[in-house]
Parts: structure tokens; C-alpha cells; sequence
């Protein structure tokens, strides 16, 4: 499969991606970079605000706002100006926590996972919001906690713990948000790949990022792996489609956790790429703001 470099950016620890089909261009963040990006693939312009913070990921909001996860919860970013403007917390109380990535399922509710700065196991979560901004906890005894991805026709969420190596797949209620039982969906534990950012397609595939591996998996929903894209670079950190329909495949990447020498010898971590896979997928959901 055909993998086409989109941007140079040399982003430190791109991640995020979340296409935006009203105005047709990919919204992504650099974690540790401390921005937030806005990239046109038609004019190839890549606009970008300082956050001052680890910013963990960017949705869009019904109305047009711009949300981003910070570091203690959200905040609505103001274009015009780049001022941040606090709008509900997540583990306030634990300053040695930090959000990370976020995701709208269909019916406009925004999750959140987190992780600890120095990465300690078990004591990252899962949380909720609503468009009233009332935030939820849902799950605990995590790590690193990347995605949600949903697939409402099967009533499944999946969930990355990036640090355990597992891709877990929750009963899910699109309806009413509720999460049931979950099982271990993949197991890239021992192979030491990182899974991190995923998306489903519109056949029920769940694409994957995996760190350390320089690859995307698709998994069948029976959670068999079916392919792999490989990546010029180590560390690919998530996914989304996009383009006029659906049809492109963008890809995040970081050079974060390379040494210098791996950073030297792969100029081209930090950058985003496209595929086209023969599969779509639907552009990102909206925040359902109740303001």
C-alpha cells in the first residue's frame, strides 16, 4: 500500500488527527510541541496556535468551536486571539496526571483518557462529557490510554492502553454512552508494539497505530489482524480518514521517544502521511454543546 508524505512538519509527538469535512481540512495536535494544528490538504497550509501546555488532542464542537484536551481537562480554544478558556475539569486533583487523547462518539458525548507524566501503571482512566459539561469517570486502571474508537452497528468501543501493550473491546450503548464488559480485543504485549490512536472504517475494520513497529494494523471485527501499512519512520501514533469522501487515510507521527540518533536517522518522524486503503471511514463527530 502506497504511502504518501502530506506534510513535513518534524512535529515532536504529533497525534490526534480528526478530519473536519464542513471545511474539508485535518485538525491535529503536537502533544509535547505545545500546538494545535489546522492542515488544508488542497493548498498544503498548515496553520497552528501555541497551547503553552501539553495539549492531548483537539474536537470539534457543534457551532464551529474548537475543544481541546489540556492538561487537568478541556478548553475551548479561540482561534482569533489562541486564548484558552477553561470549561470542566479531569483529574484536577491529580497534577501528575495529564489528559491525552479524546474522541466524540455519534451521539455528541467527548471522552477523554489519561496517563501519568512518568508513565506508572494503573493510574490513568477513562472519562465522559456531556454536552452540559458534566464529566464522568467510566473506567480506572489504565495507563496510557488511547482512542476511544466506536462501531455503533456492532455495540462495541475500543480502547487502547498503550502502556500494557492491549487493545480492549467494551460493550457499548451508543444511546446512552454506557460501557459493559470488555475483553482483551488485541494483544501486541509481547512484540513490545505500542498500540496508540485507532479509527473504525465504515466495514467495521479498526485500524491501529503501533508504535515501535513503523506500521497501521487493520483488524477484522473478529480481531483477526488482516494488514499492515508500513511507515518510513518508528513511530506512527494515530489515525483518521478524510478527504472529499471519506476514502484518505491520514496519519500522525512523533519522534519523542526516538534518541538522537534514530531522530537524526529518520528525518521524516514528526510528519504526517496519507494513504488510500480501498476502505472509508466517516469524518469526525461533533461535540453536542449545549450553550
Amino acid at each position: 500500500m502506497k504511502v504518501e508524505l502530506a506534510l513535513a512538519a518534524r512535529a515532536e509527538h504529533a497525534e490526534g488527527p480528526i478530519w473536519d469535512s464542513e471545511a474539508g481540512v485535518l485538525w491535529w495536535v503536537d502533544i509535547t510541541g505545545h500546538r494545535v494544528h489546522c492542515f488544508d490538504p488542497a493548498s498544503h497550509r498548515d496553520c497552528s496556535w501555541d497551547t503553552g501546555c501539553d495539549v492531548g488532542a483537539v474536537a470539534l464542537a457543534s457551532g464551529g468551536q474548537i475543544i481541546l484536551a489540556v492538561p487537568n481537562g478541556f478548553a475551548q480554544l479561540n482561534p482569533d486571539t489562541g486564548a484558552l478558556i477553561p470549561l470542566a475539569d479531569v483529574e484536577a486533583d491529580l497534577p501528575e496526571n495529564r489528559t491525552n487523547d479524546a474522541k466524540c462518539d455519534s451521539a455528541g458525548r467527548l471522552w477523554v483518557g489519561t496517563m501519568a507524566y512518568d508513565r506508572r501503571e494503573g493510574h490513568a482512566g477513562l472519562y465522559r462529557m456531556s454536552g452540559d459539561l458534566d464529566v464522568l469517570e467510566v473506567a480506572s486502571d489504565l495507563t496510557i490510554v488511547n482512542g476511544p474508537a466506536f462501531d455503533d452497528e456492532r455495540g462495541r468501543m475500543y480502547l487502547a492502553d498503550t502502556g500494557a501493550g492491549l487493545v480492549y473491546c467494551y460493550e457499548f450503548d451508543p444511546k446512552s454512552g454506557d460501557i459493559g464488559d470488555r475483553r482483551v480485543f488485541v494483544d501486541l504485549s509481547a512484540s513490545g508494539g505500542w498500540p496508540d490512536g485507532m479509527t473504525v472504517d465504515e466495514a467495521g475494520g479498526l485500524w491501529v497505530a503501533v508504535g515501535r513497529n513503523s506500521a497501521v494494523h487493520r483488524y477484522l471485527p473478529t480481531g483477526q489482524h488482516q494488514e499492515s501499512i508500513k511507515l518510513p519512520v518508528t513511530n506512527p501514533t494515530s489515525v483518521a480518514f478524510g478527504g472529499p469522501d471519506g476514502s484518505d487515510l491520514y496519519i500522525t507521527t512523533s519522534w519523542f521517544d526516538l534518541s538522537e540518533q534514530e531522530r537524526t536517522e529518520q528525518p521524516l518522524a514528526g510528519s504526517l502521511f496519507v494513504t488510500s486503503p480501498g476502505v472509508a471511514g466517516a469524518a469526525a463527530n461533533r461535540f453536542a454543546w449545549n450553550r
